[in-house]
Formats: structure tokens, C-alpha cells, sequence
């Protein structure tokens, strides 16, 4: 018979890592990620905790980032990830879930408008109304939402009209190659396109090469995340970074026979 110890939250830390401004080439938010003590993969983690205590465990983890940021002050935005059915679910519906959020933000003395929750569109979203309404809920007590992985995942252009999410994460499927890729260049072109004149703010994940940052800057990303910007820092957060990033006011290294085919907006 088991004693349960089983069933106790495994331990683990977070690593941060920066997503920075194209132009102005500073720090302007953090993403806190889950790790296994010392910097272990997330895996080692996720992998142990039972379906059931998920999202008392995600919202352990969302509470703990804040903590530490609070310790390493942070003064940029902090990202947290969140899987949609953890608040979408919550017994007493949105309004309760953002109000539990708020509650946890408090707790920390943290500046809940520098919240942002980052829910991955590489799970299927059953409800898109719903998640819709803790978008509005989360609005109301000053978070924001983002729609993480954007282009890769099962919902797409549905869910982004029906969630008008705050910030619109690009997965690196699209990011990756993208300056030897026309085909990559077009659907990004398209993307930025479809949100031009709403607030939403877009930030391509993933970046490695001074090529696809180049190419990613003329297309007019304005924000990027990535292994070129900064690594994943276990327990520590950098506010500064030193690469060079490319604008699209500087000369960018894109081969003309590559240049991006704009298209139109969709819809």
C-alpha cells in the first residue's frame, strides 16, 4: 500500500530567460521557466506530477516565479506558463481564476499588470469562449494573456480572433530558418499583417542566427526571444543583453533573391 509520499510536489526551480526589443535592443520581459533542482530539464519535473494535482502545481510554480523575481528585481515583464484547461476549469469560472491569480501576485508583493500568462497553443483549446473570458477576466484586475506557440499548434487564426490575446508568441517552426525559407517569410508576413492596428504585441521565439534575427527585424518584428538573445538562466535573470541586435533601420544581410513575399490580410 502506498504511504503517498509519492504524491508530494516534486522539487524544482526556474530558470529565466529574457525576450528583448529589436529596436532599442533592451531587456523588455522575462519568461520563467520550470526546472528540475539544479537546472534539470523540465521533464524531470512535469513528468512526476499526477494529472489530477497539475494545476495546483502549475499555479505553485507561477507563485514561485514571481517570489524569485521579486528577490532578483525584476523590473521587466514576467512571463508564466500556463497550460488553458489549469484556469479555464477553475471552479467559479474566470472571474475566480483571475481573482486567485491576483490573490497569488499580492501574496508576493508583485505588480500583477507585469504578469503575463502564457498559454501554449500547442494544446488543444476545447472552449475558446472561455478562455476568452478569463482573457477579459484577467484584463479587469491587471494581467494580460499570451497566446505561446503560435503556428505550431492545433487552434490558429480561430483562436486568435476569438481570444484577441494581448501578446501572440511565434513558435520557432516559423522563426527557424527563416531567412533561407520564402515559404516561412510569407505566413510570418501574413501574421503581422492580420494583427496590424490591434494592440497585440508579437514576439518570435526561438531565434539562433544573426540571419534570422535580420530577417525577422525587416519583416517588423519588434520583439524576439532566443538561444542568440540569451539562454534559459537557472535561478538568475540577466537584465542586459550584448548582442548587437539587428533593427530594421541598420543594413540587414538578406540575400535580395530571398526578400519576403508580403501578402494580404486574411479575412
Amino acid at each position: 500500500m502506498s504511504d503517498g509520499r509519492e504524491r508530494l510536489p516534486p522539487p524544482f526551480g526556474i530558470a529565466f530567460q529574457p525576450i528583448a526589443s529589436v529596436r532599442t535592443r533592451l531587456v523588455t520581459a522575462q519568461e520563467a521557466l520550470v526546472r528540475g533542482v539544479g537546472g534539470r530539464p523540465a521533464s524531470t519535473v512535469l513528468g512526476r506530477v499526477e494529472p489530477a494535482a497539475r494545476p495546483a502545481f502549475e499555479l505553485a510554480i507561477v507563485q514561485y516565479a514571481m517570489a524569485r523575481a521579486m528577490v532578483l528585481g525584476i523590473t521587466v515583464d514576467l512571463h508564466v506558463n500556463l497550460s488553458p484547461h489549469v484556469l479555464t476549469r477553475t471552479v467559479g469560472g474566470a472571474a475566480e481564476a483571475a481573482e486567485r491569480l491576483l490573490r497569488l501576485a499580492q501574496a508576493e508583493r508583485f505588480p500583477p499588470q507585469r504578469l503575463v500568462l502564457e498559454m501554449t497553443e500547442g494544446e488543444r483549446i476545447d472552449d475558446p469562449p472561455r478562455l476568452r473570458r478569463l482573457a477579459d477576466a484577467a484584463r479587469t484586475v491587471g494581467l494580460r494573456l499570451a497566446l505561446d506557440d503560435f503556428g505550431a499548434g492545433y487552434n490558429g487564426l480561430a483562436l486568435l480572433a476569438e481570444v484577441e490575446p494581448d501578446i501572440l508568441k511565434i513558435d520557432m517552426a516559423l522563426t527557424r530558418g527563416i531567412d533561407r525559407d520564402r515559404v516561412r517569410r510569407s505566413i510570418l508576413a501574413g501574421i503581422l499583417r492580420i494583427v496590424e492596428g490591434t494592440p497585440m504585441r508579437v514576439i518570435a521565439e526561438g531565434v539562433e542566427t544573426v540571419a534570422e534575427l535580420a530577417t525577422l527585424a525587416d519583416l517588423g518584428v519588434e520583439e524576439v526571444q532566443g538561444f542568440l538573445i540569451a539562454a534559459p538562466a537557472y535561478e538568475r535573470a540577466s537584465d542586459t543583453v550584448s548582442l548587437p541586435l539587428a533593427c530594421r533601420c541598420d543594413p540587414l544581410p538578406v540575400d535580395p533573391a530571398l526578400s519576403p513575399i508580403i501578402v494580404g490580410r486574411i479575412g
